[in-house]
């Protein structure tokens, strides 16, 4: 029992951490999901080049020519580029490289579509689908008052509008009223999606925010973290931070 309890640990350990670090045995060795499984889009990506470039290939985007340059192994003849012919082993890799990307961009669709549904449901007052997001951790929630915050964040988040890099994605706003400067963003990383507000400092227009003349205290500075995980199909509140 002991033993199967510590094989069964080992395969969800590698499970967790399996990610492939380069294609030095893309040519011999065919991946499996399992191997690629926490590979970010960006690096998939980089992986699928890395066939061409282990060829020689030269690139036509500048910055993929820059990125593998710093490599030790491509030296490629730029007056007579090589021409690739991939072997089979390798065609194999680059399809489950992209057959990885394409489940991740679908992912990320899910996403959004889940914090529309979740922005939807605050505004229009929807107790049962806010539940379904945030009642595992909001215990005492009652109605929606509760989550007004959440609901203030996501109206000054523009969807529509958020931007990757890498595995990373960002929308940040910051508003400056002459009182104080309040930030509010969406920060995504792998499956934590954070939703924060926090007003951090006093206006930019007070030369003495502490002096005759101005009502502010740094007692009125707050924040405020709203953690969720997405595992693929369902977004959910895992923590509550507040601090301030």
């Amino acid at each position: 029992m002991k033993k199967t309890l510590t094989i069964i640990i080992s395969l969800v350990t590698t499970l967790n951490y399996a990610q492939l670090k380069d294609c030095s045995q893309c040519d011999t060795v065919q991946y499996t999901p399992v191997d690629i499984a926490n590979n970010s889009i960006y690096e998939l990506n980089v992986l699928r080049n890395e066939i061409y470039a282990r060829h020689q290939y030269v690139f036509e985007n500048e910055r993929l020519r820059l990125y593998f340059r710093k490599k030790p192994w491509y030296k490629p003849n730029y007056s007579n580029p090589a021409k690739v012919t991939l072997n089979k082993t390798e065609e194999y890799n680059i399809t489950l490289f992209k057959t990885r990307q394409a489940e991740i961009e679908a992912e990320r669709k899910v996403l959004f579509k889940e914090l529309k549904t979740l922005k939807s449901a605050l505004n229009t007052k929807d107790l049962q689908t806010a539940k379904s997001f945030v009642a595992k951790e909001v215990k005492a929630l009652e109605d929606l008052n509760s989550l007004t915050e959440l609901k203030e964040i996501l109206n000054a988040i523009d969807l529509e509008d958020v931007n990757w890099y890498k595995d990373k994605a960002l929308y940040q706003v910051k508003i400056d009223n002459g009182f104080i400067v309040r930030e509010t963003h969406l920060y995504i990383e792998g499956s934590k999606v954070t939703l924060s507000t926090a007003d951090q400092q006093h206006s930019s227009i007070m030369d003495e925010p502490f002096a005759y003349g101005s009502d502010y205290h740094s007692e009125d500075e707050f924040n405020s973290w709203w953690i969720f995980s997405f595992d693929g199909k369902k977004l959910t509140l895992k923590e509550r931070q507040m601090a301030g």
